[in-house]
């Protein structure tokens, strides 16, 4: 019978998925908190996220619907290659939005 590591605890605040996420922090020009409709905003910066990876997860918005966090999980983005592939969208609410890896 095999023994128990003690060194093995539970701890909180873990995720044990499968493969890795990628957290990356947009921060939009403007309010992109109603553009959430097929065919809007929020839809071309989802479709533009997941060409390099699968989005698993979108946060709440935050600071009057500008600020909101994308997970990808198997990443081929960085926060800059992903702000680049955004702002070339060139959306007129989002604008020029920046990204930065989500701690």
């Amino acid at each position: 019978m095999a023994t128990r590591n003690p060194a093995n605890v539970i701890e909180w605040g873990k995720f044990n998925l499968s493969s890795s996420i990628g957290s990356y922090t947009v921060t939009a020009a403007a309010d992109v908190s109603a553009e959430i409709n097929p065919g809007e905003e929020m839809e071309r910066i989802i479709e533009t996220a997941a060409l390099m990876g699968s989005v698993v997860g979108l946060s709440n918005h935050s600071t009057g619907g500008t600020i909101f966090t994308l997970h990808i999980e198997n990443s081929g983005w960085t926060s800059a290659t992903l702000q680049t592939a955004l702002q070339a969208l060139s959306l007129a609410t989002a604008g020029a939005m920046t990204v930065a890896d989500a701690v």
